[in-house]
């Protein structure tokens, strides 16, 4: 199955998880940062499945994700499969919720896979204050990571 991974990621976590989850997927896959350019000229016509995803930062998803799936919403209601997910700190029900905000509802209730995929922390390229946010907010004093590569492997079941 010819499968389109389309992301955004603010300091690399999401890339990471999508790479993870592009390995787990069986057929030819593309994966596309939609907050470069030639992401524009994707045609999702052109593949089967379609994943979409992005990372939480102060309650939201990347715009770049919110305009992707806004502007092509006919496009992703019509692939034969369709599968979003995010990062985010968040664990069960809060990160269900901040999922459910951030994807059109007739995408979510299409998605044969929504998932979350945890979160990392990496104070080193976080700016001054994005650093200090978080320390604060967090609670986090140095650099972690929390990918879930087990929910990773679950949506790429989910979606087989």
């Amino acid at each position: 199955m010819k499968t389109l991974l389309a992301y955004a990621s603010k300091h690399g976590t999401t890339r990471k998880a999508a790479e993870k989850l592009a390995g787990e997927l069986k057929g030819e896959v593309k994966i596309i940062n939609l907050q470069e350019r030639a992401s524009r000229n994707v045609r999702i016509e052109d593949y089967e499945r379609v994943i979409v995803g992005g990372s939480i930062h102060i309650g939201k998803i990347q715009k770049s994700v919110r305009e992707f799936c806004q502007g092509n919403l006919d496009k992703l209601l019509q692939v034969k499969q369709l599968g979003l997910f995010i990062c985010c700190a968040e664990e069960e029900e809060k990160a269900r919720e901040q999922l459910k905000n951030a994807f059109p509802a007739e995408l979510l209730e299409k998605a044969a896979a929504r998932g979350f995929f945890g979160h990392e922390f990496n104070l080193d390229k976080m700016s001054f204050i994005s650093r200090a946010m978080i320390k604060k907010v967090a609670g986090v004093e140095k650099s972690e990571s929390k990918i879930k590569d087990d929910n990773i492997k679950k949506f790429a079941e989910e979606l087989a």
